[in-house]
C-alpha cells in the first residue's frame, strides 16, 4: 500500500480511537471469528467479506456451505437417507461447477 495512503488511514484511526468511535462495537472483548479466506482469489475478498458481513453470500458461497452442510449430515444419516443427501450433494456440486466454469469466461 502507498506509504501517503497509510498515513492517512492509521491517522484517522486514531482520531477514531481518540473520540471513542470503537468503545462499543458489537463483539467487544469477545474472541474474533475470523474466516477462512484460502480459497478466496485475494482482488476478490473484500467484496466476500462485505457481502458476508451484511448477511448474503455469492451464488458459489452458499453452494459450498450447503455442501459441507450436507456432508455433514451424511455421517450420522441413516442408510435409507444416505442417497437422498448424496443425489442433493452432487447436483449442489455440478450447480457450483457451472456457476465456476462462468466465472472463468
Amino acid at each position: 500500500m502507498n506509504n501517503g495512503i497509510s498515513r492517512i488511514i492509521e491517522r484517522n484511526i486514531k482520531k477514531a480511537m481518540e473520540k471513542g468511535s470503537f468503545d462499543d462495537l458489537p463483539g467487544k472483548g469477545k474472541p474474533q471469528q475470523l474466516t477462512d479466506l484460502r480459497f478466496i482469489p485475494p482482488e476478490q475478498r473484500a467484496a466476500f467479506l462485505a457481502l458476508k458481513n451484511s448477511g448474503s453470500l455469492p451464488p458459489e458461497m452458499e453452494l459450498r456451505k450447503e455442501i459441507a452442510n450436507l456432508e455433514e449430515q451424511l455421517q450420522s444419516a441413516k442408510e435409507e437417507d444416505k442417497p437422498i443427501i448424496n443425489k442433493k450433494i452432487a447436483e449442489n456440486k455440478m450447480f457450483y461447477d457451472v456457476i465456476m466454469e462462468r466465472r472463468k469466461r
